[in-house]
């Protein structure tokens, strides 16, 4: 298997350079601590006088379970708080390699808890949009799940882009395509995200839910681009949420790439390669997506 995944060492370089990025002073969000299932995380908290309080906004950034962090959202997580005016929690969940599964799930999970518990609600507790990208996606999709079972908050609706919903697929079964995910980085990420590798569990690959377990999800807004090789998988647990009579509105931008909407919001955060697929088009993509997803909220659920 030599050579089919990142050495230990590319990875922890390509992590010290988003670590630094991550130590910036300049981040519209405030940092807060975190009380989560096993120890104590972090995240970005917007909060301005004058917001609703009926409603919480949690982001979870992508990054294939194993990059990133929260403050590589920071510009976007401040446009979407502008937008909303409801208070957004960006969730710091810890990584892989060093953190395997279900450890980031639970992570997004206990970012719900926080926010409904924050001092700024009062008694009321708000009603929870999760809104994910990529492999956040699928951890906000999973920690959607818990809520509906364990009961502890209530969900109001899922925003779920470009989302990565089939975990145990190897890079060889997706379609290639240029510019999107490297097969070796998704084929890592894959390989770093569980201790047993299994990863046909549901929480790990959502498209292999039952009807049965995702009847009572709420209503999912589900962005899909067309030069994207994770587009398939996204498509198909659309389809599945809406064949357990789950509202799923559908949106496909063919000609966008993957991590389209973050990487022109946070533009001047993001790699040099990155920045070189930022053009005027994947812009004009990137706010015509957040105009969309933003009126359907404000319709179906603010």
């Amino acid at each position: 298997m030599a050579g089919t995944y990142l050495s230990e060492k590319q990875i922890q370089k390509e992590k010290a350079i988003m670590q630094k990025r991550a130590m910036r002073s300049n981040l519209y969000g405030t940092r807060v601590a975190i009380k989560a299932k096993e120890g104590e995380i972090s995240g970005l908290w917007y909060y301005q006088e004058g917001d609703r309080l009926d409603f919480v906004l949690v982001e979870v950034h992508g990054g294939g379970f194993m990059y990133n962090s929260a403050a590589d959202d920071d510009n976007l997580c401040r446009e979407i708080h502008e937008r909303l005016k409801i208070p957004v929690l960006a969730c710091d969940y810890r990584l892989t390699p060093e953190y395997k599964y279900p450890t980031g799930l639970e992570d997004v999970y206990a970012c719900g808890n926080y926010a409904t518990q924050h001092p700024v609600f009062g008694k009321e507790k708000p009603k929870v949009i999760f809104w994910g990208h990529s492999a956040g996606a699928n951890l906000a999709a999973g920690a959607v799940y818990l809520a509906k079972e364990r009961k502890e908050y209530k969900v109001a609706c899922q925003i779920l882009d470009y989302p990565y919903m089939d975990a145990y697929k190897t890079s060889r079964e997706r379609k290639r395509i240029r510019s999107s995910v490297s097969g070796k980085l998704m084929d890592t990420f894959a390989h770093q995200y569980t201790a047993d590798g299994d990863l046909k569990k549901p929480l790990i690959s959502p498209v292999l839910m039952t009807e049965e377990s995702l009847s009572g999800m709420p209503d999912t807004f589900l962005l899909l681009c067309g030069r994207d090789n994770l587009n398939q998988g996204g498509k198909d647990y659309g389809k599945l949420l809406k064949k357990t009579g789950v509202k799923v509105n559908f949106y496909y931008v063919r000609d966008a790439l993957h991590g389209f909407i973050e990487n022109y919001y946070n533009y001047p955060y993001v790699p040099l390669l990155t920045k070189l697929t930022v053009t005027k088009e994947q812009g004009r993509f990137a706010k015509e997506a957040l105009s969309a997803i933003a009126d359907w909220l404000f319709l179906r659920c603010l």
